[in-house]
């Protein structure tokens, strides 16, 4: 029986990679910090194994004997009290990630990244090859950018790595503060969210949590050495993204449009909090600028060589709908 190891076991697109592992019979080995995880997914096939990507010894002993590994672990949070945890889990933790399967064997690694190294789009969809046209003003991106160049130097030295960047990530799920399209989604099904940011008509790509994972395990089965592989759905506006949530839910909220100016403003007040309090910030400058640009992206390439295949947005939205009323 093939063993493999995944990395964030616990997370939006780790469990759900888990489970649809364990089904096709593979034994997986599901790394997280904590074995009593709550989000942690329960099956026969699926064997908890306690570690942390930041301790090379817990990943030693974790890929001991497993000739795939998936590494989906990261922080992906809008802000973290320690602004060095980025660099820390998404650099460092990747690299020792990277290390770890070099020493051990591994036969094969995913890697998963994020539309993020891309940024904001112009006129068209980006495609993998595609320069980035601004700076990286928001951490994450930037952490995760420089952990590409990171799996770039193990592929220069002989490591089968394939990296996966999925856009928006929603669907069936647990609602954490890294899962902010089901965040949105929930607020409004509780009436909470009713803020369409300016005209509604800013773009943004949304993928479908199932066919993230099946993209996941393509690039395992057929991704290119080397490649990177956009994982996304369909390119939705906001006024869309509400309209069809609404449509899905039955429910039609009356949505306030917020001019973008406002939102800056208010990110600085929040800003302001944050340094005089210390607690989370609700938002941040850097995430209303981004309010300014579309993030269009094309899977074309994940569909030509992995079999990659998007859900329809409308289709979609409805299970994820169906999913987070039952909850």
């Amino acid at each position: 029986m093939i063993k493999i190891l995944v990395t964030g076991a616990t997370g939006f697109i780790g469990r759900e990679l888990c489970l649809a592992l364990a089904g096709k019979g593979y034994q997986v080995r599901a790394l997280c910090r904590n074995t009593n995880h709550p989000y942690l997914i329960k099956h026969k096939n699926i064997v908890p194994v306690q570690g942390d990507i930041l301790y090379p010894d817990s990943l030693k002993k974790a890929m001991q004997d497993c000739t795939q590994v998936y590494h989906t672990a990261a922080l992906a949070k809008m802000w973290c009290r320690n602004p060095d945890a980025f660099y820390d889990t998404n650099v460092i933790g990747t690299r020792n990630v990277l290390s770890a399967a070099t020493n051990a064997g591994v036969a094969k690694l995913v890697y998963t990244s994020t539309c993020g190294v891309w940024g904001p789009t112009l006129n068209f969809p980006l495609s993998e090859d595609e320069p980035r046209i601004v700076g990286f003003p928001i951490v994450y991106e930037r952490t995760k950018y420089l952990a590409e160049l990171e799996v770039q130097q193990f592929v220069n030295q002989g490591l089968n790595v394939v990296t996966v960047n999925p856009s928006r990530v929603f669907g069936e799920g647990p609602v954490t503060d890294s899962n902010t399209v089901s965040k949105m989604v929930s607020g409004y099904l509780r009436g909470k969210w009713r803020i369409i940011p300016g005209n509604g008509e800013q773009v943004a790509n949304y993928a479908y949590l199932p066919d993230v994972v099946n993209g996941h395990i393509a690039a395992m089965e057929k991704g290119l050495k080397g490649n990177r592989y956009i994982l996304g759905g369909e390119d939705i506006s906001f006024n869309q993204f509400f309209s069809t949530v609404g449509t899905a839910s039955g429910i039609k909220h009356r949505m306030l449009r917020v001019p973008q100016k406002a939102i800056k403003l208010y990110s600085h007040v929040e800003q302001f909090k944050t340094r005089l309090t210390g607690l989370p910030p609700f938002f941040l400058p850097e995430f209303a600028d981004r309010l300014k640009f579309d993030q269009k992206y094309s899977s074309q390439k994940a569909a030509m060589q992995l079999g990659y295949r998007i859900t329809p947005f409308g289709d979609a939205m409805q299970k994820t709908v169906d999913y987070l009323k039952q909850t």
